[in-house]
C-alpha cells in the first residue's frame, strides 16, 4: 500500500497486472479462453447480477467510465463517429418496487422530468422491440437548448429490467434530422443487456483497474468483488496477491485507512509469505504515526522479499509518501537500528544498507532461513534516528 496521490507512482507495473489478468484467464477452458479473448468490456455492478456489453470498433469512441450514486450506478458514455450521437449505458439496482422495465423507466425518468420540466417538451413513453426480439420500455423528449431559433436536443431512452436489476441506454443528439433520428433508433435496437449475467473475477478486476487510474475509491468495491469471486485454491495465488494489493491501495489512497489496514492484516494471516502484505501494514502504521509498528512491518516485508512476484520490485521506503510522514514525528523512547559508521540524519530517515556493513545488528548466522554467505549482500531496511 503506497498512499500516494500521484497514482502512477505506486500502481503495479503493467506487466504484473498482466500476469494477474493472465492467471484469471488461464483457469478457463480452451473454448472459454477463446471466448474471453473476443469478449467485450462488460459493464457490471459489484453487488448484483446484470451486465451490458460495451461497444467497440465501428466508430465507437469511449468518453467516460465512472460510477455514480455512491458507487451504485456504473455509467459508460460513448460518442459515435460520423454522427452527433452521445450514448450512455447504465446499470442500477431496481428499487422502484415494480419488478419490470417500466419500474426502471419511471424510477429514472420521473426525477429528470420533475427537475427540468420547464426545458422538456414532447415527452413520449412507449415500448419497442430490439433486433433480438427483446422488449424495451422507452421514453423520448426534447430539451430546449436555450438558443435562438428554438434549437432542441433529442433524447431517447430504453430500459430493460427485472426484480433486481435495471439496464438503461440513453441516446442524445443536438442534430434534428431524419438521418440522425434513424441512427438513434438503430442504436436503440442494438441494445442487448443481460439482466441475469453473473460477473466473474476478471470482469470485476478489469473495471477496477480502469477506475483505479483516476478514482481509486470507485475501484475498491470492484477489487473486493473480484477477490470474492476467486476460488481459494493455490492456482489463484498470484491473481489473489495482485488483486489484494490493489484493493489495499485503493482503500488507502481514498482515505479509508481503517479498512485498508484490516484487509492487509487479513492478507498476512491468509498469505504470510508475501512481502507486500507487510509493507502495506507498515504504510498504515506510518499514516497513523506509529513508528514502532512501521519499523517492525518494514523489516518483516524485506525479510520476505524473495517471495515477491516475478518481475515485481520491492517499494523504496525512502520515496514513499506514507513512510516519509514519519519525518514529521519526533520519535522518543524507541529503539532504532543504525550502524556506527553511518552518519545519522539530523532528524529521522530510512537507509538501505547491506548486512555486511551492519552485521552487529543482524546475526551473521542466518537471515530468513539463509546462511550469512548468501545474505551478506542482501539489502535491509534500517531505521535511523538522531
Amino acid at each position: 500500500m503506497r498512499h500516494r496521490r500521484s497514482l502512477h507512482l505506486f500502481t503495479k507495473p503493467p506487466a504484473i497486472l498482466a500476469i494477474a489478468f493472465a492467471c484469471l484467464t488461464c483457469h478457463l477452458g480452451a473454448s472459454a479462453q477463446q471466448a474471453s479473448a473476443n469478449k467485450p468490456l462488460m459493464l457490471v455492478t459489484w453487488f448484483g447480477p446484470g451486465s451490458i456489453a460495451l461497444p467497440s470498433g465501428e466508430g465507437w469512441k469511449p468518453e467516460l467510465l465512472t460510477v455514480y450514486d455512491k458507487g451504485m450506478r456504473p455509467v459508460a458514455q460513448f460518442s459515435k463517429s460520423n454522427s452527433s450521437l452521445t450514448v450512455s449505458f447504465i446499470l442500477f439496482e431496481n428499487l422502484s418496487g415494480t419488478p419490470s422495465a417500466k419500474g426502471c423507466r419511471d424510477d429514472a425518468i420521473d426525477p429528470i422530468i420533475q427537475h427540468d420540466s420547464k426545458l422538456i417538451s414532447k415527452r413520449t413513453d412507449g415500448e419497442t422491440k430490439t433486433s433480438s426480439g427483446e422488449t424495451l420500455e422507452t421514453t423520448s423528449y426534447l430539451v430546449d437548448m436555450g438558443q435562438a431559433g428554438g434549437h432542441h436536443q433529442h433524447n431517447l431512452f430504453g430500459f430493460a429490467g427485472n426484480a433486481k436489476t435495471c439496464a438503461e441506454i440513453h441516446i442524445s443528439s443536438p442534430v434534428e434530422t431524419s438521418a440522425e433520428e434513424e441512427m438513434m433508433r438503430t442504436t436503440l435496437a442494438a441494445f442487448h443487456p443481460d439482466l441475469n449475467y453473473e460477473a466473474n473475477a476478471m470482469d470485476y478486476f478489469t473495471l477496477a483497474s480502469i477506475f483505479f487510474k483516476k478514482s481509486p475509491g470507485l475501484a475498491a468495491p470492484y477489487y473486493k468483488a473480484s477477490l470474492d469471486a476467486m476460488p481459494s485454491d493455490a492456482s489463484y495465488l498470484t491473481a489473489r496477491r495482485v488483486t489484494t494489493d490493489q484493493f489495499v491501495m485503493a482503500l488507502g489512497v481514498s482515505g479509508d485507512l481503517k479498512n485498508s489496514r484490516a484487509v492487509a492484516e487479513q492478507a498476512i494471516a491468509a498469505d504470510p509469505d508475501y512481502p507486500l502484505n507487510y509493507y502495506n501494514v507498515a504504510c498504515a502504521d506510518a499514516e497513523e504515526g506509529n513508528a514502532t509498528g512501521a519499523k517492525l512491518h518494514l523489516q518483516q516485508a524485506f525479510e520476505r522479499r524473495a517471495h515477491a512476484l516475478k518481475g515485481e520490485s520491492m517499494p523504496d521506503p525512502t520515496k514513499d509518501d506514507s513512510i516519509l510522514k514519519l519525518k514529521k514525528i519526533r520519535p522518543s523512547g524507541l529503539s532504532y537500528w543504525h550502524c556506527p559508521k553511518t552518519k545519522p540524519p539530523s532528524y529521522f530517515a530510512f537507509h538501505v544498507l547491506t548486512f555486511k556493513s551492519c552485521t552487529r545488528y543482524f546475526p551473521s548466522s542466518s537471515f530468513n532461513g539463509e546462511k550469512s554467505k548468501s545474505s551478506a549482500s542482501r539489502p535491509a531496511v534500517i531505521l535511523v534516528a538522531k
